[in-house]
């Protein structure tokens, strides 16, 4: 109960801090929602994980959302390790900053491929290591960024002594699909076909400070600092994008 009452706090605090920045809306529809929704496949079902405070399924309203944690809006509440939808009933399976919070990712995988259709998406976008982010999350972000952790030994991720909902590792998705793991991971569970690893994010969301209470991004200059982080993209892509559009695709056995 104590670990849902937390949870419950924050995703509180994040729908208080959502109405009261403006820019961070923006950079949420624009950037992350987005680049989701530019790869779901239209009129078909689509399924997120981890919906948290349900800003998502605001866009989109067809959308069933879930999390492990019951709210309101949620349509149904279940861990996305073992999602209660048929095999093969699922054409869209999406999820922003979630793969990073679970104790075992390739559970995850797994299920994602097992509800997934032929041709159905895993659509995810999550924080993602560079030089420069590594910084960001390490030593200036409340959640963890350990890349010693080893998700492909298929053991839990190691966290406090009881795993909470908003606990996480911000390693976890570059240590499953960066260049040098990404062939490894496809092998954990083939069928799986990877459309987009695209690393993006810096200058407005650093400035809106997420989250957090403070902002540095007033909406008036969004548009121009969104515009110039569009433009100069591939010049910081490797070095500093704080996450990554990750899309794998499911194919016929």
């Amino acid at each position: 109960m104590g670990t849902d009452t937390e949870a419950h706090r924050l995703i509180a605090e994040h729908r208080r801090i959502w109405e009261q920045k403006p820019a961070l809306r923006r950079i949420y529809k624009e950037e992350f929602f987005s680049r989701l929704l530019s790869f779901c496949q239209r009129g078909r079902v689509s399924v997120e994980v981890g919906a948290g405070p349900g800003f998502l399924k605001e866009i989109l309203p067809d959308l069933i959302s879930t999390d492990v944690v019951q709210c309101p809006w949620l349509d149904v509440v279940a861990d996305a390790q073992c999602l209660p939808f048929k095999t093969a009933s699922v054409t869209n399976l999406v999820g922003l900053d979630v793969l990073h919070h679970f104790e075992t990712p390739l559970t995850f995988l797994a299920e994602a491929k097992r509800i997934l259709t032929t041709e159905g998406r895993l659509i995810l976008v999550e924080p993602w290591v560079t030089p420069f982010s590594y910084f960001i999350y390490r030593y200036l972000h409340q959640e963890d960024c350990d890349l010693s952790a080893r998700p492909l030994e298929g053991k839990a991720i190691r966290f406090a002594s009881v795993k909470k909902a908003f606990d996480g590792n911000q390693a976890i998705p570059y240590l499953l699909f960066g260049p040098r793991t990404l062939t490894k991971t496809l092998e954990f569970v083939p069928g799986f076909k990877p459309l987009a690893i695209e690393p993006f994010c810096l200058f407005a969301y650093m400035l809106s400070f997420g989250f957090k209470r403070i902002n540095l991004l007033p909406e008036a200059l969004y548009e121009v600092v969104a515009g110039f982080e569009r433009r100069t993209l591939p010049l910081w892509r490797s070095a500093a994008a704080l996450r990554a559009l990750l899309v794998l695709e499911r194919q016929a056995v």
